[in-house]
């Protein structure tokens, strides 16, 4: 068997930008939320705001986008690269390459996270205890003061992922609004703040498995035995599972409602 050099290359360059602006994303905008959480114990009234985590998270998808989309397409999330695949916007046999260097990205980011913020962590802990007062910074977890019912939290998670989805396609499809492509990444990180500042209180709006499960499974690694797996009734799985459910009926609805009825050229 030939050994197709060239072909591996591409793979490579597209599991690299996969991983690099999956971490550029999950590092910044856990980052906005790490701020937030350590600044607002000493400093509420200028740390202490929702809207500069949406705000963080939307500008973290923008550089994550502009970093890797001319090499990958910018999926940095693997409910995006599933939506891609199930209407032929990629090929099938790609999607393990993609979401493994999602994973991988979210991984090394919250640990790189968790080693820049870990003196604020003890601060905000009180000690090297690991609690529910910090846990937060890296995965989503539903609010205990509103109580939602899982249905709801299900209906949360795919919901707002379809949207997501809705909108990546809408700006990247040239029948529609024929956006430049530089103003691409930008168009869906002011997206994605939308959909944060929509959907933040319920479960803090993962709508994206890496960026949920790895940061998880680190905390529980490094310690926080407590929560991830177990907090929010097994709240884990949600975040994980249902975004892909989202992602694949966002893209059908934008293939079936606007795609397919774009004019046909003559």
């Amino acid at each position: 068997m030939i050994f197709d050099v060239p072909r591996v290359r591409s793979l490579i360059r597209v599991f690299l930008a996969e991983l690099l602006g999956t971490f550029l994303l999950v590092y910044l905008g856990d980052g906005s939320i790490a701020q937030t959480v350590v600044g607002g114990k000493s400093s509420p009234l200028i740390f202490s705001n929702f809207l500069s985590i949406a705000l963080g998270y939307g500008f973290a998808l923008t550089i994550g986008i502009f970093v890797s989309g001319g090499v990958s397409g910018g999926h940095l999330n693997p409910a995006v690269t599933l939506a891609m695949a199930s209407i032929k916007k990629m090929k099938w046999k790609l999607v393990p390459i993609y979401m493994i260097a999602q994973y991988i990205g979210a991984f090394l980011a919250s640990g790189t996270l968790f080693g820049v913020y870990r003196d604020g962590i003890i601060f905000v802990e009180g000690g090297y205890n690991k609690t529910e007062k910090t846990q937060g910074i890296f995965a989503s977890y539903p609010s205990a003061d509103i109580n939602a019912s899982v249905a709801s939290l299900c209906f949360d998670q795919i919901l707002a992922t379809a949207l997501l989805i809705i909108i990546i396609l809408a700006v990247t499809d040239d029948k529609n609004m024929k956006i430049i492509s530089s103003l691409v990444p930008i168009s869906i990180g002011l997206g994605l703040t939308a959909i944060h500042l929509s959907f933040g209180v319920n479960a803090g709006t993962a709508i994206n498995p890496a960026r949920d499960f790895a940061p998880r499974l680190f905390t529980f690694i490094v310690g926080y035995r407590s929560g991830p797996f177990v907090a929010g009734k097994h709240f884990f799985w949600i975040p994980w599972i249902l975004p892909h459910v989202g992602g694949v009926l966002g893209a059908l609805i934008y293939e079936y409602m606007i795609e397919l009825h774009h004019p046909i050229d003559v």
